[in-house]
């Protein structure tokens, strides 16, 4: 019997303290993003940890409610509470919906379409992610990744919705782009300061601005934007996604190394380029006039030092304003996180946000619909 208090004690106590350890964790986690990537290492990526490290802690205050240990899940409640800030952009809890007109809004999608799959000329299938697209209908749609090697327009998998594209949107981009932007309405290409100054990274644009005059005499400024990519590979994607499945033994050291060189390097570098690319991004929205709306590919969660410089003080989230619980827009290798961002200010209001899992992109598409206030 003294065996078995000693052996249910014990367990308690180690109980007890990985729930103090995840609890701290947590609170790390999520105000990680307030310290540069240039001053440390190991907290942009416990950024990216957040939504899996909610999940454990929710998990852990649901059995200690169980087994009726309510002082113990005070511990996880409480470390809750004081991360809610940065955690309601990730797991946002809009239970119910926004109602609003429908005649005196206006949507905006963003989606990151890996040029419309790989080219193909004797492809004869629509464009999963071009049809998407077209059935949603959006007001205006910025895009990413859009045609690097050669004209969105002559791929085959475009040109036999190339009718049906200019009939939507007669207003749009051609040739060869990282953005594409489809709109109903004419536009012109800011020149900012920003922009024009630093508008390329390994020959693509990573920002790029695009002034609207609507119907009822708005002025709406839209940005682009597409950070630097993490750079990894097919192969390092596929370490990653074999570690996860468990299917990697991280205890020899040849594996810890080529782990270390593989993912956590490059990251590492990809986050404190991100932290230099921010303020420029930051830079464009500060010289932008009015409403404004920012979308696009951060490579970064919401969580992040990145997002957080871009995002200030004085932009909204759409997603933190109509999600709801957590969600990922990167499908591929069980890299399931939420790197496309769609934010806002001005004289605008987001009423509603999805994210659809459509097309045949690495990505999947948002769309975000706005009312004037």
């Amino acid at each position: 019997m003294k065996g078995l208090k000693f052996g249910k004690k014990t367990l308690k106590v180690l109980l007890l303290i990985v729930t103090i350890a995840m609890a701290v964790v947590l609170v790390v986690s999520a105000w990680g993003g307030k310290v540069s990537p240039v001053d440390s290492r190991i907290l942009p990526l416990l950024t990216l940890a957040l939504p899996a490290l909610l999940i454990i802690n929710i998990v852990i205050l649901i059995s200690w409610l169980v087994v009726l240990r309510w002082k113990y899940s005070l511990i996880t409640l409480v470390a809750v509470l004081l991360s809610w800030s940065p955690l309601s952009t990730v797991c946002p809890l809009n239970v119910f919906p926004k109602t609003y007109e429908t005649d005196s809004t206006f949507t905006v999608m963003s989606f990151n379409v890996k040029n419309f799959g790989k080219f193909d000329p004797n492809n004869h299938e629509p464009s999963k992610s071009m049809r998407y697209i077209l059935d949603q209908d959006a007001d205006f749609v910025l895009l990413q990744e859009g045609s690097h090697a050669r004209d969105f327009l002559k791929l085959s998998n475009i040109k036999m919705m190339r009718d049906e594209l200019e009939n939507k949107y007669p207003y749009h981009s051609e040739g060869y782009r990282d953005f594409l932007i489809l709109s109903k309405y004419p536009y012109s290409i800011a020149s900012t300061k920003a922009i024009d100054k630093n508008h390329t990274y390994y020959g693509g644009v990573y920002a790029m601005a695009f002034d609207i005059d609507l119907p009822t005499g708005k002025q709406l400024r839209i940005i682009n934007l597409h950070m630097r990519s993490i750079g990894m590979s097919d192969e390092d994607k596929t370490l990653y996604e074999d570690i996860t499945r468990g299917g990697v033994q991280v205890n020899d050291k040849s594996e810890l190394g080529r782990i270390k060189h593989s993912l956590y390097d490059k990251l590492r570098r990809a986050f404190e380029s991100h932290a230099h690319e921010a303020v420029e991004v930051r830079s464009i929205i500060d010289n932008s006039p009015g409403n404004v709306i920012l979308c696009g590919d951060f490579n970064e969660p919401a969580s992040s030092y990145s997002y957080r410089i871009i995002r200030g003080d004085d932009m909204n989230d759409t997603f933190q304003d109509c999600g709801l619980g957590m969600t990922y827009t990167y499908n591929e290798y069980r890299l399931y996180f939420k790197i496309d961002h769609i934010l806002y200010k001005g004289d605008l209001k987001a009423v509603d946000w999805k994210r659809d899992k459509a097309g045949d992109s690495d990505h999947y598409p948002q769309v975000a619909t706005f009312v004037w206030k």
